[in-house]
Order: structure tokens, then sequence, then C-alpha cells
């Protein structure tokens, strides 16, 4: 099929579909439908016309506005995905709760349990379904202890409905905070602190009890500054759990441990009855004592020994293959020393060579150390001096000779 372009600022298409832009200059970096933005290849009217059914392109700019995909580079990818991590962390830091202390968790908090719970982010799914699906991740696969924050209600019904409102208070597990009769009037006012999960529930009760729920407060929880002592005092009901947990185990190991010494105390008990049998028998039937089966305690012997010659074993091994990889290590180190001295001598050895090698000149039989000096030397007034003797077929002269001479007899 064919293609159709609009070239568009960035984050503005976003911003037209949500309502928040409306005007098209601000959206639009050029009113013309292209077939490749990046070539600059404008459509022609005929394929407007054949595919849209006009040539009207602001009213099929507004088309591909609306329904188009819209082409994202890989940095505004990860911006948008940037901006919808930080919006769930800031919607759980200001909707959860450490259960017993009542306190919110901080931003970067969120990030950190969002990070390790692995919750992975929809780019076009709704908000609110991914905070609350992110919400119940990070309470089963991180370390932090996190609750909604409960909400705090407020429910006018008529007295006559008493019943039915406890009834109902009972079978969710509703306590209200206070429950009160109005003066001069027949209704009866309850004060919820409740998780937001039960809104909806409560909001059916009202309109069966022809009563009114009303929202006191959206979040509720502690902030500002605390006390030391009730701080304290909240730690130490965080830790008796733990504590309780500890003795349980506690005691349980030590139970075990006397169940192990009496059965150690049976198994000896039995090998002296067994011995004592041995020597109280009959020789006639000393082959069946013989045939008594072995302690327990001589089983768990037998096993402690099998296990000390695995463990020597593997300590054995352990030791070797860490002796070969230093064996390893100080080959390699001594490979990489003796690859370093043979660089260095090659570059005495070249800088030496370069040196006995020098460059002469044919015209005058010096010798020169260098390029710079060999190029230097043809540019001097000795090589030109004996240039221009060999021109005349005369020999050259050495730089000794050049030097002891009058200058101006030469030139």
């Amino acid at each position: 099929g064919k293609r159709f372009e609009i070239a568009c600022y960035r984050n503005k298409v976003v911003n037209y579909r949500q309502g928040i832009e409306t005007d098209l200059s601000e959206v639009l970096q050029t009113e013309r439908v292209f077939t490749n933005v990046s070539k600059g290849e404008f459509t022609k009217s005929k394929d407007l016309k054949k595919v849209f059914g006009t040539t009207d392109e602001e009213e099929i700019i507004k088309l591909i506005l609306t329904k188009g995909d819209l082409q994202v580079s890989d940095l505004e990818r990860y911006q948008q995905y940037e901006n919808m991590n930080r919006e769930i962390a800031t919607w759980i830091s200001e909707h959860g709760v450490h259960p017993v202390t009542q306190r919110p968790y901080t931003i970067p908090q969120i990030r950190q349990a969002m990070k390790k719970a692995e919750y992975t982010i929809h780019p076009t799914r709704p908000m609110k379904k991914q905070y609350l699906d992110c919400f119940k991740k990070v309470q089963e696969n991180s370390d932090i202890d996190i609750v909604r924050a409960k909400m705090k209600l407020q429910l006018l019904y008529p007295q006559s409905e008493d019943a039915a409102v406890n009834d109902a208070f009972g079978k969710s597990a509703i306590n209200p905070v206070t429950n009160e009769e109005l003066r001069d009037t027949e209704s009866r006012i309850a004060i919820l602190l409740v998780d937001p999960s039960l809104y909806r529930t409560l909001e059916n009760l009202a309109k069966q009890v022809n009563g009114r729920l009303e929202i006191l407060k959206q979040v509720v929880m502690r902030e500002g500054d605390t006390n030391l002592e009730e701080e304290m005092r909240q730690n130490q009901q965080i830790q008796a759990p733990l504590e309780t947990q500890t003795s349980v185990a506690a005691t349980t190991q030590e139970l075990e441990s006397q169940l192990k010494i009496q059965e150690n105390d049976l198994s000896e008990r039995n090998a002296s009855l067994t011995n004592d049998a041995r020597e109280n028998m009959p020789d006639d039937n000393n082959a069946d004592v013989d045939n008594v089966p072995t302690t327990n305690l001589r089983k768990n012997q037998k096993k402690a020994q099998k296990k000390s010659k695995k463990a020597k074993r593997r300590e054995k091994e352990e030791a070797e293959e860490r002796k070969a990889r230093a064996q390893a290590e100080e080959t390699r180190r001594s490979e990489r020393a003796a690859l370093q001295r043979n660089t260095i001598e090659n570059d005495v050895r070249a800088k030496d060579t370069d040196i006995s090698e020098g460059k002469s000149c044919n015209t005058c039989g010096g010798l020169f150390a260098n390029m710079t000096l060999y190029r230097a030397h043809f540019r001097s007034d000795w090589h030109r001096y004996n240039m221009k003797l060999k021109l005349q077929g005369v020999s050259p002269i050495s730089e000794k000779e050049f030097l002891l001479c009058d200058s101006d007899l030469f030139f």
C-alpha cells in the first residue's frame, strides 16, 4: 500500500491526541503530506485522492495525527520509559505506607524495589492499571514491607438501618473508628479507616440504606517529625514476631539435640546388651549372635568417616586447582615480562641500526646519522661546491678542507 508521512515536533503528537494541544501550527513543522520526510518527497494529489477521497491536506493531516502510527526514536522511547517509571514510583510512594509505622517510602526506595521486582512497563496500557499491577508486584517480590494507605471515610445513614450497616461491616471486616448518633435527628454517622479496595462496597452499601458516603481524606499516613520513644516502641513491635520465631527455632533445635542424645544412649545400651548376650550364649548359638545387625551409632560413625574422607578429597582437589591457577598466572606474567623485554631490545636495536646504517652522500662522501641531517646536507655550501667541482671534472673535497678554505674563492 501507499505510505504517507507528516513532519511533527517532538512530544507534540501525544499532546494533540490527549487534547492538550489543538493548534496544528504548534504540532506540525510543515503542513504538507510526504511520501518520505527524510528525502523531502511530497505526495502526489492523485494518490491522496485515490486513498483518502480528497485532496484537502489539512483534513488528511488531522486523520494521520489521530490514527497514524507514531515513529519514536530510541532516545525519545527511553525518555518516555523514564517518565512512566518515575510517575509509577511517585504514585506508589504517595499511596503506600509501612504496615507498622504508617509512614511513606521515598521515591528512590520505590524505584529500587520496582527494579528488584522486575516489573515491565508497557507504553500503551492505562496508567491506573499499571499502578495497581506494579504495587502488587512490589509487595510480592521486593524486600520492603508496604501496604496501601487507608482512606478516611464518613458514612451517614438512617438509624433504622443500623442493623443492616453493622451486618455489612462484619462481613467486610470493617471496624468503624466512631459510630455515633446525631442529635435531634434519626441518623447515625460512622467514621471509617478502610482499604481503598472497599470503597465500592461501601458506596453500594450507602445506596442500599439511603445514606451518603463522603471522603474525608484520600490517603491517611503519618508525616512530619516523630517522637523517639514512640519509634522505639514501634521497632520493638516489629522485632517481637522475629524474636518469637527465633525462640521457636531455638527450642526446636534443642529438642532435636535431646532426641539425638537419647537415640545415642539407646544405641549404646543395645550394643552393651548384645555383647552380654554373646558372652552368655552357648557356642552353638554364636553364629546367630554374629548375625545381629550393627547399631545406629556404628552406622553414624561410618557415615561421618565417609563424609570426612570426601571433605579431605574435595579440599585436596581444590588446593591442586588453586595451585594450577597460580602456576598458570605466573606463566602468563613471565610471558608478558619476556615480551616487554623483547620489545624494548628490538627498539634499542632498531635505533642502533639506524645510526650504524646512516645515509651517505655519493658526491661528498659524508655519513649522516638520520634523514634530517641527510636532507640538510644537500642545502649546505659544502655540497653545492662539490657539485660545481664534479661538473668541472675535479674530485670533491672533504668537509675539513672546505672549512679551511676561503669562502670568497668558492663562489
